[in-house]
């Protein structure tokens, strides 16, 4: 698991951290494909824990802005 955590480092993957999660849970902001197909401009890829997980970026700026991601 190491190999790949490094492989997504070098390919920009950005780390993800509790901080941004603001206490939040990350399930709140995994991408829900909410487009049907995950094209909405929304997903980003972050390790977060190193593990790779696919981030809606409206729901995390929600959260950081002290939003409800759900709204």
């Amino acid at each position: 698991m190491a190999d790949i955590v490094e492989a997504m480092k070098k390919r920009g993957f950005k780390p993800l951290t509790d901080e941004d999660l603001r206490g939040q849970s990350i399930d709140l902001v995994k991408c829900r494909a909410c487009s049907g197909y995950g094209n909405c401009g929304y997903k980003t890829f972050f390790l977060y824990e190193n593990k790779p997980y696919s981030v809606c970026n409206l729901r995390l700026g929600k959260i950081q802005n002290g939003e409800n991601p759900e709204e």
